[in-house]
Order: C-alpha cells, then sequence, then structure tokens
C-alpha cells in the first residue's frame, strides 16, 4: 500500500508536466482553431536555447541567480518570438484549412524543429540546472525520494488549469480571445480541447497509468505505448464516426 502510494505521487507528478504541455495546446486550439502537433517541439527548441545561454555564454562575475535568470528569459523570448513568426508565416494563412491540411502542417513543423535541433545540439542527452524548488527538499515513501519539485509541478499545474479557465470566462479579454475561433470540429481527447480543467486531469490520468504498470513491467517502451493506446481508446469512445462538434 505505501509503495502504491508512492508511485501515485510520482504518477501526479509525470502528469503535472503532461498538463502543462496540454495547456498549451488547448489554449492554442481553442483561440486559433489550429492542434499545433508542434508545440512539443517548440518547448524543445526553446529549452535547449535556455541550455544554451547557460552553458554556452560567458558569465563572468554573474550570481548563480542571475545566470538562470537570464537562461529562463532567454528560453522564454525564443518562444515568444518562435510562435509569433509561425503565426505570421505559417499558422495565419491556414486557420480556414480543413483540419487534416492543419494538422499536416504542424506536424512538418515539428520534423523541422527536430531536425534543426539534431543538427545544432546533435543527438545527445543534456541537462539543465534549473528547478521549481530547491533540489535537496525531498522526502521518502516506501524508499522512494520525492522531490519538492514535484509537488509544486502539481500546484502549478492545477493553478495554471483553472486560472485560466476562469480568465478565459471573467475577463472581457478572455471572452475576445475565445471568441476569435468559431469553427464546428474539435478533436476528441481526454480533454475535448475545449475544457482546461478537464485536460489537467486527463494529464494526471496519463502520468498515473504510465507509472504504475513499472512497478512490475521494467520497460522504456512500456509509457509510450500506453500512452498511445489511451489516445486511442478516448478517440473511439468519444467519437466512433470521427472528430465531434464543438458546442457554444
Amino acid at each position: 500500500m505505501i509503495q502504491f502510494a508512492a508511485y501515485t505521487i510520482i504518477g501526479l507528478s509525470l502528469g503535472g508536466i503532461f498538463a502543462l504541455a496540454a495547456l498549451g495546446i488547448v489554449l492554442i486550439y481553442r483561440v486559433t482553431g489550429v492542434l499545433n502537433f508542434a508545440h512539443g517541439a517548440m518547448g524543445m527548441f526553446s529549452t535547449f536555447v535556455a541550455w544554451q545561454v547557460f552553458y554556452g555564454m560567458p558569465h563572468t562575475g554573474m550570481a548563480p541567480w542571475m545566470v538562470t535568470a537570464e537562461a529562463i528569459g532567454a528560453g522564454l523570448l525564443f518562444a515568444v518570438l518562435l510562435g509569433l513568426v509561425l503565426e505570421l508565416a505559417v499558422f495565419r494563412w491556414v486557420r480556414n484549412r480543413p483540419q487534416i491540411t492543419k494538422a499536416v502542417i504542424t506536424i512538418g513543423v515539428l520534423l523541422a524543429l527536430q531536425s534543426a535541433a539534431s543538427l545544432i545540439w546533435k543527438n545527445n542527452q543534456y541537462h539543465l540546472p534549473i528547478y521549481l524548488a530547491p533540489q535537496t527538499s525531498t522526502f521518502k515513501i516506501a524508499d522512494v525520494p520525492i522531490g519538492a519539485n514535484y509537488i509544486v509541478i502539481v500546484v502549478v499545474a492545477l493553478g495554471l488549469a483553472f486560472g485560466l479557465a476562469a480568465f478565459l470566462r471573467s475577463t472581457a479579454f478572455g471572452r475576445a480571445m475565445r471568441a476569435v475561433f468559431v469553427d464546428s470540429l474539435a478533436a476528441a481527447l481526454i480533454g475535448g480541447l475545449v475544457s482546461l480543467p478537464m485536460t489537467v486531469l486527463g494529464g494526471f490520468l496519463l502520468g498515473l497509468l504510465e507509472t504504475y504498470p513499472t512497478m512490475w513491467i521494467q520497460s522504456l517502451g512500456l509509457p509510450r505505448l500506453i500512452a498511445l493506446l489511451v489516445i486511442l481508446a478516448v478517440l473511439i469512445i468519444r467519437s466512433p464516426r470521427g472528430l465531434p462538434a464543438v458546442t457554444r
């Protein structure tokens, strides 16, 4: 039972990461109508930029927190600029195209960003030592160390989900953003690509589904297989005939 509780916490923290990534996908879809398969690659490339600033630039005389802030700022600024460039150069011109056309174009952007990252940083693993909480803040459940960062991720994911939902419903700017996109189709994934809280719940559930089997089966490919099976199951259950209509 204790081991199960430990893996639950790990699964929720992993699901929090999924939820944070999914929030961006859902928000973009609700505003623009583009299901951006390149969303993760954009985050990946921006993180590499932050890593490059952290390790690849001179920081003589700078305090560690200043170096960290500089790297985070560079990554965020690049993410904003990349999103702006893609919006002006790509997404704006395909907004009224069929869903399948927009999806294929974003997959092309995904492959382009992955290829560019491979050319610049090669196919190596990198570590960016930036944490939301002190790395030494940990506790153990069934001899499994649980870092404070995991708890922070869960709290941030929940806060962003409900905060964004309230922003879109309760503010004039949020309502204007929702009114920008009027489309009859929405992809049928766990959150329906319209509900921010349900998207976060789906992320947490996926994290748990990927974590629990590792108590008995140690396989690097198992979590990815589970994720694909969950996506297929949700698509079939929610809409056997295809993508459902959005009611507003």
